[in-house]
C-alpha cells in the first residue's frame, strides 16, 4: 500500500461532501470545502472546483467580496466558469435594493460561461431603471436552463417578458409571489410571438402565489411561448375567478399544456379543469385550502379523463382534533370524515385502473392517536386496502415544528 491516498482518492471523497441539512448546527458545506482546499496542495484544485459551484450571494457584503476577490482577480476569476449554480438574495431577508440585485447582472454578463441555475429572491428589478435594455442583459447567459424567480418587483409585465424570453435553453422555469403594475395596454398583450420566444426544451414550469390579474396576464403569455415546448412537469395553484375572461385564460393555459404534462401538482379548484390533462401519470394534490367534504374532491377527480395515472398524492390534510389555529376552522376538509368513502368509491372506478399508488398525508394533533387514524382509512377506504395500493403517513404538529 502506499504511503499517500492516490489523488483521485480525495478527489472522489471531496466531491462527495454532502449538503447539510436545515436547521442543523453542523459546518456548512461552503466551509467545510473551505478546510479541505487549506489541507494542502494536492486537494486544492478540487476544493476550489467543488467550492465555486454552487455560490450563494446572501447580502452586499457576499457580493463586494465575491466581485473585489474572485470578479477582479488575475488568479481567481478562472473559476468563475465552475459555476453551475448561483442564489442571489436569501428567502426573507435580502433588501430588495440591494447594490448585488442592481449589478450582478452587468457585472457578470459573460462571465459566468457554465451557469446553468440561476434562483433569484427578494430583488426589486424596478430599480433597473432607465435602462430599458436590461432585461436582455440575460442573453449573456445563454447557457442558463433553470430560472427561478422569488418575490421580485418588475416594472411591467413587458420586463418580466424580456427577461424570460431572453433564455432560450429554458428547461425548468418557477416563479412565485412576482409583482407588477397591471395596465390596460398589457392586459389584452398579445400572444403572438416570433421564433425567438419558444423555449423547445423547456420541461419544469412552476407558477404559484401570482395575483389574480398577474397570473391571468402571465397564463395569456405564456400559452402562446409554449408552443412547441413539451411541458412534462407542472406545479400550479392559479388564484382566478371562475367566470369571465380569467377562466378563459386558464382553460387556454390547460390546452396548451394538457396534451403533455406527465406529473401534476396543484390545489383543489373547481376552476382548474383537470380533465384538460390526458397523459397524466402522477397527481399531487394539496388540500390544506380545501373547504367542506370529500364529496367536493371525488367530483373534481372524476374529471380526470387520462387512463394513464399511477401515483395520486394528497397532502396537507387535517384532522377534526386538530387544535384550532389561524386557518384550521372547522370548515376545512377533514381526514377523519366519514365522507371519505366517496374517495374510494371514485378511485375505485375508471380511470384509476392503472393506479399503483394512493398517499395520503395526514396533519394530525400530537396527542393524536394514530390507530384510530389508520382504522378510519381501512374502513372508509376499503378497495385501495384490498388492492395493496393505499400508504397512509400522519405527521403532527410536533413533527412540522409548528407553532
Amino acid at each position: 500500500m502506499p504511503p499517500y491516498i492516490p489523488p483521485e482518492i480525495t478527489d472522489t471523497i471531496i466531491s462527495a461532501v454532502p449538503l447539510v441539512p436545515y436547521r442543523t448546527f453542523r459546518p456548512s458545506l461552503s466551509h467545510t470545502l473551505a478546510m479541505c482546499a487549506l489541507v494542502c496542495r494536492a486537494w486544492l484544485p478540487r476544493s476550489r472546483i467543488e467550492l465555486f459551484e454552487n455560490i450563494l450571494i446572501r447580502d452586499d457584503h457576499t457580493y463586494d467580496l465575491l466581485v473585489e476577490r474572485v470578479l477582479h482577480s488575475v488568479t481567481m476569476s478562472p473559476n468563475l466558469a465552475s459555476v453551475d449554480s448561483l442564489r442571489l438574495g436569501r428567502f426573507n431577508r435580502s433588501d430588495p435594493r440591494s447594490k448585488a440585485g442592481r449589478l450582478f447582472f452587468l457585472e457578470f454578463a459573460g462571465k459566468l460561461p457554465g451557469l446553468r441555475t440561476l434562483s433569484v429572491f427578494n430583488v426589486d428589478f424596478t430599480h433597473q431603471r432607465p435602462s430599458v435594455t436590461w432585461p436582455l442583459l440575460l442573453s449573456q447567459f445563454r447557457t442558463i436552463t433553470s430560472l427561478k424567480l422569488f418575490d421580485c418587483q418588475f416594472s411591467s409585465f413587458s420586463d418580466v417578458r424580456r427577461l424570460l424570453t431572453a433564455l432560450p435553453l429554458l428547461s425548468t422555469l418557477v416563479i412565485a409571489y412576482l409583482t407588477w403594475p397591471v395596465v390596460s395596454h398589457e392586459v389584452h398583450l398579445q400572444t403572438t410571438l416570433r421564433p425567438r420566444t419558444f423555449w423547445p426544451e423547456l420541461h419544469t414550469l412552476r407558477i404559484y402565489h401570482l395575483p389574480p390579474e398577474s397570473a391571468a396576464m402571465f397564463l395569456r403569455w405564456i400559452t402562446g411561448a409554449l408552443r412547441g415546448s413539451p411541458v412534462k412537469v407542472l406545479l400550479c395553484d392559479p388564484d382566478l375567478p371562475s367566470t369571465g375572461s380569467l377562466q378563459e385564460a386558464v382553460d387556454a393555459f390547460v390546452g396548451r399544456v394538457g396534451p403533455s404534462v406527465t406529473d401534476l401538482e396543484t390545489y383543489i379548484t373547481d376552476n382548474w379543469p383537470l380533465s384538460g390533462f390526458i397523459a397524466l401519470e402522477r397527481l399531487s394534490c394539496d388540500l390544506r385550502h380545501c373547504k367542506g367534504k370529500w364529496e367536493g374532491v371525488a367530483s373534481v377527480l372524476q374529471g380526470v379523463l387520462s387512463n394513464t395515472i399511477q401515483s395520486i398524492t394528497f397532502d396537507a390534510v387535517y384532522t377534526h382534533r386538530l387544535r384550532p389555529r389561524q386557518n384550521h376552522n372547522a370548515t376545512y376538509l377533514r381526514f377523519d370524515d366519514d365522507t371519505l368513502e366517496e374517495l374510494d368509491r371514485v378511485l375505485s372506478g375508471e380511470p384509476f385502473g392503472r393506479l399503483r399508488e394512493v398517499i395520503l398525508r395526514v396533519l394530525a394533533d400530537e396527542e393524536e392517536e394514530e390507530e384510530v387514524l389508520r382504522a378510519h382509512a381501512r374502513r372508509c377506504l376499503p378497495e385501495l386496502h384490498k388492492r395493496k395500493i393505499f400508504c397512509l403517513y400522519i405527521l403532527t404538529v410536533k413533527d412540522l415544528d409548528v407553532e
